[in-house]
């Protein structure tokens, strides 16, 4: 297990900070170095990064590089697919890589081909079977997030055997939505939950078992699905043994799609499409893991994002992308991103320093007519990755290519800016020229990274999400910060089981008086 015996890590930042206080130009950069788009473009399989709009030059990316090195990132990475302890604080190895065919023991392979063996005959006889119309997925987090983007995006690939809806929030509207207008009949409910307590997936639970049993009374069972690691929970919530499927201690919530939580998937898609999913995102995990690092493309995305935030001080990162089948991609990241390295504390009990920067976003090209304002012109901006899909899925080509356009232009329009000479010619001799010219004017060099994917196919879906869950390690061990616990998750989760329970009962106990004040207003 390799410690973190490199403890200089202010070195590195002041070396780094240095090379940024040269007040580096992006077109600059362009102009003196020719060949930068020979170092700064990346292609890995259908997926091409181009990083060359971040205002990083070939030297800051060398030192970032050896403060890459510098902190044991080769160790870590050939302990973390060798499934060995990286979880830490858990005393846990992090295998969703051998979900996907790549790491962890004989026993751990061995483990996983059974239980992708048994998901793939259970959705072919449901599909064959035709006895259901509709799948009900209920989970939240890690349970929902993953499956939400990716149902979105096969929908490029193929059409839909089953109707596949879901069920996230304990909102009431959460899952009456789902249920509405289906027949309990014909209706799948699969329950995802690893520790088979969590609030908010119980409760929804709960109410789905009920809709069935008004209808279906004790055959109910044979409409309920449980995907969890606490089988005895299931059981006991009256679920079918054989119609359990376990996943394991070892995947964590945000990394856990590719296991029997994309169970619903494979049954509204079919196992064949899901089985590309996984193979596209093991193509990413053997490049991670065979590359150098001077050639990974993971390593290549944390350390613009370590550039953009430990020394050019950006706080927030977002993502865009221009394809409507991958709309939640932001939703997706934000908890990959915020959940993992969101983190104050290092591995060992120290200050952390700054980590993971807000991830936030929507899709192109909606957001060009609300926050893009704020992108060009605000203070100070954010650091953007664009991601794009090449080849038309929805049959109007004009449309695809406006939309292309939209993006290309976005990211160039933030680089280059519009000085305000070229603001005050257009605007000529107006009299107001001196208080509206500043106005009009963009700064510019404001970084971002176009991402391409040759076509949204499962294949590419796959090879996009390992990339950015290698990217979240790799900051993650230069960061020094466990990626793969989230106690900050717990706080809240607590607290809210100890109100619920005192309205329930009529008696606030010992809160302040804000908190108080809100559990009295909902008693009435």
């Amino acid at each position: 297990m390799p410690t973190d015996s490199f403890t200089d890590r202010a070195s590195h930042y002041a070396k780094l900070e240095e090379l940024a206080g040269k007040s580096v130009s992006i077109q600059d950069l362009f102009k003196t170095d020719p060949k930068r788009m020979d170092r700064f473009v990346m292609r890995e399989g259908p997926l091409r990064a181009d990083f060359s709009k971040q205002a990083i030059s070939e030297n800051a990316l060398n030192a970032l590089q050896d403060f890459a090195a510098a902190c044991h990132l080769e160790e870590w990475r050939a302990k973390l697919f060798a499934g060995e302890t990286v979880n830490t604080s858990e005393d846990r190895a992090v295998l969703h890589m051998a979900l996907r065919g790549v790491g962890g023991s004989k026993a751990v392979q061995k483990d996983v081909k059974a239980m992708r063996k048994r998901m793939a005959g259970f959705a072919d006889k449901v599909r064959e079977e035709g006895k259901f119309k509709a799948v009900v997925h209920i989970g939240i987090g890690g349970s929902d997030l993953g499956p939400r983007l990716v149902a979105d995006a096969f929908q490029a690939a193929g059409e839909m055997a089953l109707e596949l809806r879901f069920a996230e929030n304990v909102d009431g509207a959460s899952i009456n939505d789902a249920l509405h207008g289906l027949n309990p009949k014909t209706t799948l409910v699969v329950v995802v939950s690893k520790s088979f307590t969590t609030q908010e997936t119980r409760m929804n639970a709960e109410a789905a078992r009920t809709w069935l049993t008004d209808k279906l009374g004790k055959k109910a069972g044979a409409n309920f699905i449980a995907v969890t690691a606490n089988r005895d929970g299931a059981l006991d919530f009256d679920i079918p043994s054989d119609q359990i499927f376990d996943f394991w201690d070892w995947v964590g919530g945000r990394y856990s799609v590719w296991s029997a939580v994309g169970l619903s998937l494979q049954i509204a898609f079919g196992p064949d499409v899901f089985d590309q999913f996984l193979k596209g995102a093991a193509k990413m995990d053997k490049h991670f893991r065979d590359q150098p690092l001077q050639e990974s493309l993971p390593v290549m995305m944390a350390l613009t994002g370590i550039w953009n935030r430990n020394v050019l001080g950006y706080s927030s990162q977002a993502i865009i992308p221009y394809a409507r089948r991958i709309r939640k991609l932001a939703a997706f990241l934000q908890q990959l991103e915020m959940e993992s390295n969101g983190k104050r504390i290092t591995r060992d009990g120290k200050e952390a320093g700054l980590t993971c920067p807000i991830i936030w976003g929507d899709e192109g090209t909606n957001g060009q007519h609300a926050f893009f304002q704020w992108l060009h012109q605000g203070t100070p901006g954010a650091p953007v990755d664009f991601v794009a899909v090449l080849r038309d899925h929805s049959e109007r080509p004009d449309h695809h290519a406006a939309l292309l356009a939209n993006c290309f232009a976005q990211s160039e329009a933030l680089m280059l800016g519009k000085p305000e000479y070229k603001v005050r010619e257009e605007l000529e001799k107006r009299p107001d020229a001196d208080a509206i010219a500043p106005q009009k004017t963009f700064p510019g060099n404001r970084p971002s990274t176009t991402i391409t994917l040759d076509e949204l196919s499962p294949f590419a879906l796959g090879h996009l999400i390992a990339l950015y869950e290698h990217k979240v390690f790799v900051q993650g061990v230069i960061w020094n910060v466990n990626s793969f616990d989230q106690w900050g998750v717990q706080l809240g989760k607590v607290l809210a089981t100890t109100i619920l329970e005192e309205m329930e009962a009529g008696k606030a106990g010992d809160h302040d008086a804000s908190t108080a004040a809100l559990m009295k207003l909902a008693s009435k």
